[in-house]
C-alpha cells in the first residue's frame, strides 16, 4: 500500500510541477504582461496557485495512508522544511534591512521549502533505516 501511495504521490508532485512551469512561463514566452489580454494573464496566476495547492492536498493524503511509524518521519521531514523556510526567510529579511540587499521574491518560499522538506525526507529515512 506505500509503495502506491508513493507512486501517487510522485505522479502528483510531477504533474503539478509541470503545470506551474506552464504557467509560470507562459506569460512572459507570450511576450510579457502587457502582451497578452489580462484574463489570460489572470488565468495563468490562477493555475499557478492550484499547481502550488496540488501537492500539498497529495501530501496530506499521502499521509493518512501511511503507517504510524512513517507517518512520523513525514512529519518530521514537514517540520524541518518549515524550519528551513523561516530560517531563510527572517534570515534573508535581516540580511536585506542591514546589508541592503535585493528583496527576495516570495514566489521563491515555495521551492525552498520544497527543497528543503526533499533532503529531510531522504536524511530522515536513511537515518532512521525507513525504506519507503
Amino acid at each position: 500500500m506505500e509503495k502506491q501511495a508513493n507512486r501517487r504521490f510522485i505522479s502528483v508532485a510531477l504533474l503539478s510541477m509541470a503545470l506551474l512551469l506552464a504557467s509560470s512561463l507562459a506569460v512572459p514566452l507570450a511576450g510579457g504582461r502587457d502582451a497578452v489580454p489580462t484574463p489570460l494573464v489572470w488565468a495563468a496566476a490562477v493555475a499557478s496557485i492550484l499547481a502550488l495547492l496540488l501537492p500539498l492536498w497529495a501530501l496530506w493524503r499521502y499521509l493518512q495512508e501511511l503507517d504510524e511509524y512513517l507517518r512520523s518521519l513525514q512529519l518530521k521531514a514537514i517540520y524541518f522544511g518549515l524550519a528551513v523556510l523561516l530560517v531563510v526567510v527572517t534570515g534573508w529579511g535581516y540580511f536585506e534591512l542591514y546589508f541592503d540587499l535585493p528583496n527576495l521574491g516570495m514566489y521563491w518560499l515555495n521551492p525552498v521549502y520544497w527543497v528543503a522538506y526533499s533532503a529531510a525526507v531522504v536524511f530522515v529515512h536513511r537515518h532512521h533505516g525507513a525504506e519507503t
